[in-house]
């Protein structure tokens, strides 16, 4: 069901892209790793805390830095740091379009980024065709069943993949690194810490 092949590749511009997602333990002689990196854009999947974001900030330049929340992070913690949130949003980095998407499927109350499967649905539903989804849960059911309610991922993601036809899915918060392709066509590529990836082409370099 889920095999990887990029050979099949649009005609897209080409972008470097820094992800760093789960960043629940970071030290300092890791992120120093992104010094001398060549990179369009950096991409934050989420559930990275304030003093990590500091230090992150320390070594990637504000202004390549675009963000979306985990399902462990506080409302306000990317403003909080002028990191720009792309939430619902679209940007565009040479040509190619990237849509955020942030949280998980909700397996806990509280006011905190967690979306029902419906609330998937009806959100994603009213964003716009983008090339890339950056999100921080994956497409549903796409590593565990709907009984494991905090990793099952969640429908509107599969959804919009499928309406949109997007190329390529980045994600977080299974704290694994992977290369799966759709039945859709949509690539998927799950990151754990810090990995560049280059667009279209979707070679990776894990960095740490």
């Amino acid at each position: 069901m889920f095999i990887f092949n990029s050979n099949k590749k649009k005609n897209y511009n080409n972008i470097n892209i820094l992800v760093i997602a789960d960043c629940h333990h970071l030290k300092e002689e890791e992120i120093e790793k992104v010094k001398g990196l060549q990179y369009d854009v950096c991409l934050l999947l989420g559930d990275i805390n304030g003093n990590y974001l500091d230090m992150i900030l320390r070594y990637v330049p504000l202004e390549k830095i675009y963000g979306i929340l985990g399902n462990h992070d506080e409302y306000g913690l990317l403003e909080s740091r002028n990191i720009k949130n792309i939430h619902t949003k679209i940007i565009d980095i040479n040509g190619v379009k990237i849509l955020g998407f942030e949280g998980s499927s909700r397996y806990k109350t509280g006011n905190i980024p967690m979306y029902s499967q419906e609330e998937s649905i009806k959100i994603l539903k009213n964003c716009e065709k983008a090339d890339i989804l950056a999100s921080h849960d994956s497409a549903y059911e796409l590593y565990s069943k709907s009984n494991d309610r905090a990793h099952c991922g969640l429908k509107g993601i599969t959804k919009y993949l499928k309406k949109n036809k997007v190329y390529l899915n980045l994600h977080g918060h299974h704290h694994i690194n992977t290369k799966l392709k759709l039945k859709n066509e949509t690539n998927i590529i799950g990151v754990y810490r810090c990995a560049i990836i280059q667009f279209p082409t979707l070679e990776e370099k894990i960095i740490f």
